[in-house]
Order: structure tokens, then C-alpha cells, then sequence
């Protein structure tokens, strides 16, 4: 992480030793992309999430698991994101009901 990351908060945790994906995360806006069926929902992770991570919809069934294509913080690709704000593009997303305020679980 670069000094610009390290003084506005950026966190790239990147490297396999760090602690393992999962976590809470809060959608606070969606945004659908154009001739796709992706949806990109932006919000806070509480915990870690990684690409490829699965996306679980709080209540719904344990078998609805969404698969997250790309992050990015501040307009930035990263591998990985730790208790920050995040934008998580997830594949096939606009199948899914998740509006403002949606609860995701992360899983690894």
C-alpha cells in the first residue's frame, strides 16, 4: 500500500497471510450495469472480503450464493478490502432483490 492509501484510509490486504474472507457488509447504493446482468452495490465491509468471494443475502437461502467479479475502492481495482467502504460488482446481481440497506454475509 502506497502512502496515499496509508493516508486516506485505503486498505489492500492482498497477501494470503492476512485474515481470512468473511464479514458483514451493508449496501448503502446500487447501480445496474448497461447490456449486463451484473449489479455493482456500494457500501461498508466489517470483516474482509476478497475477489471471487460468494455473497450470501442475509435470510435468504443458503444456496442463493453471488459471486463477486471486482472491488474497488475509490474508483481503484483491489484484490481485497478490509473494514472500509467498497464497491463489490456482483455477478448476475440484478437477479437478486437487493435494494439500500440489504445485509450481505461474506463467504470465503
Amino acid at each position: 500500500m502506497g502512502i496515499f492509501g496509508k493516508m486516506f484510509g485505503k486498505k489492500d490486504n492482498s497477501d494470503s497471510n492476512e485474515a481470512p474472507s468473511g464479514g458483514t457488509y451493508v449496501v448503502e447504493d446500487t447501480f445496474r450495469l448497461n447490456a449486463s446482468a451484473d449489479l455493482v452495490v456500494v457500501g461498508k465491509i466489517n470483516g474482509t472480503v476478497r475477489t471471487g468471494d460468494k455473497v450470501l443475502i442475509e435470510g435468504a437461502d443458503e444456496n442463493n450464493l453471488i459471486t463477486i467479479k471486482e472491488l474497488n475502492i475509490f474508483r481503484t481495482k483491489v484484490k481485497s478490502a478490509t473494514d472500509t467502504n467498497v464497491a463489490l460488482c456482483l455477478e448476475d446481481g440484478t437477479n437478486y432483490k437487493i435494494t439500500k440497506g440489504t445485509v450481505l454475509q461474506i463467504k470465503a
